[in-house]
């Protein structure tokens, strides 16, 4: 059991908690807490702005039964998704790198790595 203050986790609550997609935990969050909209806009008032041609940033993966493609304008952000997919549990080996795209073979899956 872990105690952080006010919110004391047992492993099933844990768990539930770990299971959630990120929007999901957000709500579980907010209702946790009692949390409202207006505390929320007080919470986000202290989020730095970002240029929002940011966001606009497109990725494109598409996986088979054997590959996946990625592609994106910039390369770092392609080998940040890849990371991300192999921290999720997903075998892939190269197979051909381009400026803005790549092909891995996909092996198959494993269990996600935690950085806890």
């Amino acid at each position: 059991m872990e105690d952080y203050g006010d919110w004391v986790w047992d492993e099933a609550e844990y768990n539930f908690f770990m299971s959630l997609n990120d929007v999901d935990k957000l709500e579980y969050v907010f209702d946790f807490f009692n949390l409202t909209d207006e505390d929320f806009d007080q919470i986000y008032e202290f989020v730095p702005e970002v240029d929002d041609a940011e966001y606009k940033r497109v990725v494109d993966v598409t996986i088979t039964d054997t590959h996946l493609t990625i592609s994106c304008d910039d390369s770092e952000l392609i080998d940040r998704t890849i990371e991300m997919l192999k921290m999720d549990g997903m075998i892939l080996i190269p197979q051909s790198k381009m400026h803005n795209a790549r092909v891995y073979k996909f092996i198959g899956t494993s269990q996600p790595f935690s950085v806890n």
